[in-house]
């Protein structure tokens, strides 16, 4: 069981109450609170790897709590919430600092997979960005980047399954060198939604210009 520190903004008691006793009932430390400056001092001490966070708040948004939560930390996954499932809505999200969002009501099937999802992502993350060149391989470096500039070739932004498929590579270490060539302001990252609806966000990468 992977042991996590969990925040949760929220001005509704009933649903701090109801997703401090999901995470408990995962084994995560959780801490729930419907004060904005209390949960700023959390992520600003870095005691928590994830906080969820009310879209709809009455002293400070949830999107202006996004932005200088984001500004606090660039590791802490930051996850929306919200009972509306409009574009609109996701994307102000997404843009001031969200790594995804999570629809009320939450049922904990969904909730628990969702934040395993972004634990693990956010692992590999930080594994990519604390890499250094003994880290990475030179020769499938050499491939990733070999798919990314015949992707721009063909004005095509690819997702991780694309440039996995190209390469031949894992999606677990096309994932990793991504974010090794993101850190490196190499690669150009970017949110965009299926069919133009909102939901889990699909990220798609360019290769920037080498000079």
């Amino acid at each position: 069981m992977t042991e996590l520190s969990i925040g949760v903004l929220d001005d509704d008691r009933g649903i701090l109450y109801t997703l401090e006793a999901m995470g408990r009932s995962q084994g995560w430390t959780m801490s729930v609170t419907s004060d904005a400056e209390v949960a700023l001092g959390w992520v600003a001490e870095g005691a928590l790897d994830l906080m969820l966070v009310d879209y709809h708040m009455p002293q400070m948004s949830g999107a202006e709590f996004l932005r200088r939560a984001r500004k606090l930390s660039k590791t802490v996954v930051l996850l929306g919430l919200t009972v509306e499932e409009r574009l609109e809505i996701a994307q102000e999200m997404l843009e001031a600092g969200a790594d995804d969002f999570v629809t009320k009501p939450v049922k904990l099937a969904d909730f628990a997979a969702r934040i395993h999802l972004h634990a693990s992502l956010a692992r590999m993350k930080e594994a990519a960005l604390s890499a250094t060149p003994k880290h990475i391989h030179h020769d499938t470096l050499e491939r990733v980047l070999a798919a990314l500039r015949s992707f721009r070739a063909r004005d095509h932004r690819p997702t991780s399954q694309e440039v996995a498929a190209e390469t031949g590579l894992s999606y677990p270490t096309v994932r990793r060198y991504l974010e090794f060539l993101s850190s490196r302001k190499q690669v150009e990252q970017a949110v965009v939604y299926q069919d133009g609806r909102p939901g889990r966000p699909l990220y798609t990468y360019r290769l920037l210009d080498e000079g």
